[in-house]
């Protein structure tokens, strides 16, 4: 199976932007019946799976922090999901590609972890000699019915 990328996107700021498909957030964390980015899972009162994840990463380095993935059950991606920033960070970008990438599945799902998928990969960069705490929240969905909002606790560090 070949890999195609399609051209990275920053996010803006000002506005919520999606992700282009290349990739995942990070960015965001599916998976019928496993979540990539596990942490703290809850249903608000929205219906929206809800989760958070803390994560470090070295200043100024471009840093994975979430693999978007939603399979079938013969380990073949069901779909790529929608990665939509809902929050930017405020010291640094977020960058989403589609890539094949090792899916982080859990129970049924965890025999697929060595087999590449299609996903939606998400990255970091903090600000050149930012050190602090940022933060991203996000939302996936997966064109299933299946949509999640994480927030992404990052500390920077040296």
């Amino acid at each position: 199976m070949k890999s195609s990328v399609a051209p990275k996107h920053e996010i803006n700021n000002d506005k919520e932007v999606p992700m282009k498909k290349a990739f995942i957030l990070p960015l965001a964390a599916m998976c019928v019946g496993a979540t990539a980015l596990a942490g703290c899972t809850t249903i608000g009162p929205d219906g929206l799976e809800h989760y958070q994840r803390n994560i470090s990463v070295a200043s100024g380095e471009r840093t994975k922090i979430g693999v978007a993935f939603s399979l079938n059950p013969d380990c073949s991606a069901k779909v790529v999901p929608e990665v939509r920033i809902r929050e930017a960070p405020q010291h640094g970008k977020v960058e989403s590609l589609r890539e094949l990438a090792f899916p982080h599945g859990k129970g049924e799902y965890k025999k697929c972890n060595g087999t590449k998928v299609p996903t939606t990969v998400g990255y970091y960069t903090s600000d050149k000699g930012f050190v602090g705490k940022d933060r991203i929240v996000i939302r996936t969905s997966d064109k299933n019915g299946i949509v999640t909002e994480g927030v992404l606790n990052i500390t920077v560090v040296e």
